[in-house]
């Protein structure tokens, strides 16, 4: 795609005088040869200005999959949204955020030029966000790779980084604490793909003893965490480690291992995925895996952008790699050791 700066590589003139010559600013003073060289320039190199595709009262849509109320709660998706909304503001390109509580907004607003999509929405949601604009970038979760747009973090390979990671510490029984989420109208159960990974290599991999009892689901939230690790806790043998879905999750898994008198079971280990910024501050600090927010809110302005300006024949699927963050949550076992 054709930036400014490639023009002002092969003109020679500044990039704030491109800038304000493609966007037709009247205040400024050019000679004509100037203007007709940028605009040659600009045309033999497909540039498309904003201007070209963004009339002044259209927007982007951002829409939320949660609730503004819930968005409040959630770490992961309010820093997601802000990222999407950081990149749009730097490039001086209006948006107007959608929350749950008013979907029905999206389908009577006329100005809308894109959507870019937060969260887990069901395929028919997608096809309804379709008829309003095909221009449709899904981010954290693609209902149809096919035929849809999308940015989202590798959760499954963060699973299986996860898993590696810990049997490498000589973990060989590993529970797994996740959430459970509806989508759509119909509210169709969704399992995650980290739940869904997990299960599979711990049944595939000779190395570690799968237990089903110790695989539990309920909500992404700490309150989950610590009730669904309290419970764990009450049995007489329980895994060494924990996969938390979310580093909310785990935190409350943390606070339950920190509230019972059993030393040894203090001494489980835990590990999230998200890595917000408390997850550092924890006791002890949490080992998680790092999904870059902020690099998948530039990539889907950045896809969202280039789409509007060329029409392309294939959905472009872009997966964002983890990374994992390795704290004091996690403890190298022995062979002989047992919990």
């Amino acid at each position: 795609m054709t930036t400014i700066k490639d023009i002002a590589k092969i003109t020679g003139f500044s990039p704030a005088t491109i800038s304000r010559v493609l966007n037709e600013d009247e205040s400024i003073s050019v000679k004509d040869s100037t203007r007709q060289e940028i605009l040659k320039v600009a045309e033999d190199l497909a540039y498309v200005s904003k201007k070209k595709f963004l009339k002044k009262e259209e927007t982007i849509g951002v829409v939320q999959w949660i609730s503004s109320d819930a968005e409040i709660e959630d770490p992961y998706y309010s820093s997601l949204r802000l990222a999407v909304e950081s990149f749009f503001v730097k490039e001086k390109i209006p948006t107007k955020i959608y929350y749950k509580e008013n979907f029905e907004e999206i389908f009577q607003d006329k100005n809308i030029l894109g959507l870019v999509c937060l969260g887990k929405f069901s395929l028919d949601q997608a096809h309804d966000f379709y008829k309003v604009s095909k221009n449709l970038v899904f981010v954290d979760f693609n209902p149809d790779e096919k035929h849809f747009h999308s940015v989202v973090p590798d959760l499954k390979g963060a699973t299986e980084d996860l898993l590696a990671y810990l049997k490498e510490m000589g973990h060989r029984e590993i529970g797994f604490i996740g959430g459970r989420e509806r989508l759509g109208k119909t509210n169709s159960l969704f399992i995650d793909i980290r739940e869904r990974t997990f299960e599979q290599v711990m049944k595939n991999d000779g190395h570690f003893i799968y237990n089903p009892i110790y695989k539990k689901v309920r909500d992404f939230d700490a309150a989950t965490g610590y009730d669904l690790m309290t419970s764990i806790l009450k049995d007489d043998h329980v895994p060494t480690a924990f996969i938390c879905a979310s580093d909310s999750l785990a935190m409350g898994a943390l606070r339950a291992l920190g509230d019972q008198k059993n030393l040894a079971r203090e001494k489980i280990s835990i590990v999230g995925y998200n890595d917000i910024g408390l997850s550092a501050f924890t006791n002890p600090p949490l080992t998680t895996v790092k999904i870059n927010i902020k690099q998948m809110g530039d990539m889907a302005g950045t896809l969202m952008t280039y789409i509007m300006k060329n029409k392309l024949s294939s959905p472009v699927n872009i997966f964002v790699k983890t990374e994992l963050v390795e704290r004091e949550s996690v403890y190298k076992l022995d062979q002989v050791d047992v919990i």
